[in-house]
């Protein structure tokens, strides 16, 4: 049974939120498939947002739309409704026309893509206070 004291490998906990920064490089399957876990985690736990920092997680090129759609799917799903993400990510990783968000909340999931964590966060905790 995992606690709350079983964190996932690289999140930590913030006031009003949780922060998920991995270093390291994976194939993208492997990619979505740890943020499933995190998602997994802040929704057992009742962590209602979830900052993502994905700037040093590497292995993969920029996701297609196709790719997108199923990881944003996928996300959605995990996270229920229950957690709202803001992601950070290098500006070559992020799609010019955002179309992830649109995606995203399609599926169901609040989720906004910034390329500072200073926006990303400041948009999060708005988000969280709505």
């Amino acid at each position: 049974m995992t606690t709350i004291s079983d964190l996932p490998e690289f999140l930590s906990r913030e006031a009003n939120f949780a922060l998920y920064a991995p270093r390291t490089e994976v194939p993208l399957e492997a990619a979505v498939e740890m943020i499933c876990e995190v998602i997994d985690y802040c929704r057992t736990y009742e962590i209602g947002g979830l900052l993502i920092d994905a700037r040093e997680l590497y292995g993969f090129s920029q996701p297609s739309v196709v790719d997108r759609y199923w990881f944003l799917q996928r996300w959605a799903t995990e996270a229920g409704g229950q957690v709202v993400m803001a992601t950070i990510q290098r500006s070559d990783m992020i799609d010019p026309e955002q179309i992830g968000i649109t995606i995203a909340a399609n599926a169901g999931l609040q989720l906004n893509v910034f390329d500072n964590e200073p926006e990303a966060r400041a948009w999060l905790i708005e988000a969280l206070t709505k």
